[in-house]
């Protein structure tokens, strides 16, 4: 016991210098680095206005200004939503993906996501086309009416079920793709590619049979229809807005923009050119808005009649609510890894390595600064042994090896004497007993300053340990906030410990648990510190030297956990030795230096 108390004491007296901190990213958590700018959709759902851009989601409180992201990592079921619609008798946002999927998001009264349930028949149902893109839904009563590519799909929202389906309405029973939908009194208008189709809704109207759907001539090619005053409104691009009315189109508003579209009804009717939005009231008598943040308008809603939310492809969601029209969307940052840092590397010795492109044969050039020794390395045995001549990616490790992700896998080259050996073949990692990723196409490579490895692949992101021998982490988009399981490309930032991951749905960045080694451990970091109730994460010791070593123990001095830091940074998943969470407490960190030279210490206070 005397032992354990000067160990507790000699501790305490170095804690002053290593610093808690809960306000870094926790290890394992992402980020979204989506394009918010290129808004596509804007619906109102009470206090709060939802925007939708190509990969991106957020919400604006009308009430405070505040903006807040959703995604994957907050329970959304995937990326890229192609419609919304707002239900306010069930507090119900329907998001529907590009995929057909479409989640079914419940708001509390701050108009907030309560509760997501994702719905998927679409994606499992045999015999449906490959695409499933959804355009418009429209809500009467608990009945979501939606338009797809495929047809008219109705569900029941309380019951989450399909109620009916209209397929094959188009001519002679052939299917038709829908692109708007809108209810005129007791009747249903859809716009197909061959023009505009209606039918009953009475209750003895079989809708499922063609013959019962009634062909519209319109006045020429219409982006889409809206209810307004007890009629159905169209736009026709290069001419203006119609109103159907017993039978026949009138023109009510001539405009020769080929960007017009109609985005909102109600009190009055909101009309977009492209780049200027304009106000209808019941006679038709037009009010114009314009602002510099016009640029390609997309959607819209207005709360009153002169204060509009618009979702703008180039400058993100717009409004007029303060005073003059500004963007409210996310701070935009790096939506995507450029320039690729793996097309061309230097090793230690000075040599330059570049990929080749198929058409120049493939492979990957080694040459020295001033290029006057070169070596092309192939698939021919002897030299390169590559195991593709298509070369996605490239990468130094910590060891100074060369790494690339070629169309059959991963390997590495040691450069030394590279130009002047007579032979040269490519190192094959083992895994699984076969050739790391043998016969399947890798994407892009990035290092960690622990010198593991993390390989993008066509179907998902793994990490490896320091040879490739061993598998330390999986990702795919069915069990982490991946967009998409297709890598792009790969940017470690070792001094941030962030991996930016781009994809075509968009790119994320991964909070891993290495970064840049510190000189020394003047400046070490817990976080989060103290540990709350309900977290899961893991915890970070930050600002460590390499391959330090970390010791957790308990009060008493008994040891809790014990690891070495990758690069800069250590982790602890809060489990003992024993697999068991550990007990609520004060714990000690001890940390020191790989030759000996350096110690640290802190403590850790867990709540449960």
């Amino acid at each position: 016991m005397r032992k354990a108390g000067i160990f507790i004491v000699f501790l305490a007296a170095m804690a002053g210098a290593l610093r808690s901190r809960g306000q870094v990213l926790p290890l394992g958590q992402w980020q979204n680095h989506f394009n918010y700018l290129s808004a596509k959709q804007v619906v109102q759902a009470g206090s709060q206005i939802y925007c939708a851009s190509y990969n991106g989601l957020f919400a604006v409180d009308t009430k405070t200004g505040e903006i807040r992201q959703y995604s994957k990592s907050e329970g959304l079921s995937n990326t890229g939503v192609a419609a919304m619609g707002y239900l306010p008798a069930s507090q119900l946002l329907l998001l529907a993906y590009r995929n057909g999927i479409i989640d079914f998001v419940y708001l509390n009264d701050r108009s907030a996501p309560d509760q997501i349930e994702t719905w998927d028949l679409l994606t499992t149902t045999q015999g449906l086309p490959v695409e499933k893109d959804i355009r418009r839904i429209v809500f009467r009563g608990n009945l979501a009416y939606i338009a797809t590519a495929f047809g008219v799909l109705v569900l029941d929202t309380q019951l989450r079920q399909v109620e009916d389906t209209y397929r094959y309405i188009g001519p002679n029973g052939t299917q038709v793709s829908i692109g708007d939908i809108a209810f005129s009194g007791d009747s249903l208008f859809v716009v197909t590619p061959l023009g505009i189709l209606a039918t009953s809704m009475r209750d003895d109207i079989n809708r499922q049979y063609f013959a019962n759907w009634k062909s519209i001539a319109s006045p020429g090619n219409i982006s889409n229809i809206m209810f307004f005053r007890s009629a159905i409104h169209a736009a026709i691009p290069r001419k203006g807005v119609y109103k159907y009315d017993e039978g026949r189109w009138a023109p009510v508003y001539t405009s020769a923009s080929p960007n017009l579209r109609i985005l909102d009804g109600g009190q009055t009717l909101t009309v977009s050119t492209g780049n200027a939005v304009v106000s209808l009231d019941d006679r038709y008598n037009a009010r114009t808005f314009s602002s510099p943040f016009f640029g390609s308008v997309r959607s819209g809603v207005h709360t009153t009649p002169a204060t509009f939310w618009i979702a703008d492809g180039k400058n993100g969601l717009v409004t007029n609510q303060v005073s003059d029209f500004k963007s409210y969307s996310p701070a935009q940052g790096d939506t995507t890894v450029f320039p690729r840092p793996d097309s061309i590397i230097t090793d230690l010795n000075g040599l330059s390595w570049t990929r080749l492109p198929e058409t120049l044969g493939g492979g990957i050039l080694v040459s020295n600064a001033d290029r006057t020794r070169q070596r092309v390395l192939s698939t021919s045995i002897g030299n390169g042994s590559l195991p593709a001549s298509k070369i996605n990616s490239l990468a130094k490790d910590q060891d100074g090896y060369i790494w690339f992700a070629s169309t059959k896998g991963v390997g590495y080259f040691i450069p030394d004497g590279i130009l002047q050996a007579a032979r040269v073949d490519a190192i094959l990692p083992v895994y699984g007993q076969r050739p790391l990723f043998n016969n399947e196409e890798c994407t892009a490579l990035a290092v960690e300053p622990g010198n593991r490895k993390w390989i993008g692949t066509r179907t998902g992101l793994y990490q490896f340990n320091t040879d490739g021998t061993e598998l330390l982490r999986k990702f795919t988009s069915a069990g982490s906030p991946l967009p998409s399981d297709i890598i792009h490309a790969l940017r470690f930032e070792p001094e941030t410990g962030l991996l930016f991951v781009d994809t075509p749905a968009g790119m994320v960045s991964y909070q891993s648990n290495a970064k840049t080694p510190a000189v020394n451990l003047n400046n070490v970091i817990i976080f989060p510190n103290p540990v709350r109730p309900g977290y899961s994460g893991n915890i970070g010791i930050s600002g460590v030297t390499g391959q330090a070593t970390v010791k957790i123990t308990d009060l008493a001095g008994r040891p809790v956990f014990e690891t070495r830091s990758e690069g800069g940074l250590a982790s602890w998943n809060l489990n003992d030795y024993t697999g068991r969470r550990a007990a609520a407490g004060i714990y000690i960190v001890f940390i020191v230096s790989a030759d000996g030279t350096e110690h640290q210490a802190g403590k850790l206070a867990i709540i449960n």
